[in-house]
């Protein structure tokens, strides 16, 4: 009955571990914030802040979603600056 018991608890931490995760992966796409620290390293490619950086890692899977990135010439220079990998839109 106590491994049960055990089982039972480590499988609802898993649960709300997952759901956790669920919403930290879609309560950062906000193309608001990427611009806000990132906007003239978008446009112009130039030396990207350590902030910047850290935005754009956290908003990389939404990238591809977002209406503008295709008017963002510097994106290809500020992955490569950040150290990121580009995506494949």
């Amino acid at each position: 009955m106590k491994v049960l018991s055990i089982i039972f608890v480590m499988l609802a931490t898993l649960v709300l571990l997952m759901m956790e995760v669920q919403v930290t992966k879609t309560a950062y796409c906000d193309e608001k914030v990427l611009l806000a620290e990132c906007r003239e390293n978008l446009r112009e490619g130039g030396m990207p802040s350590a902030k910047c950086c850290g935005t754009l890692r956290d908003q990389q899977p939404c990238i591809c979603g977002y209406d503008d990135q295709n008017n963002w010439p510097g994106v290809p220079k500020i992955y490569g600056f950040c150290d990121l990998p580009m995506p494949a839109c």
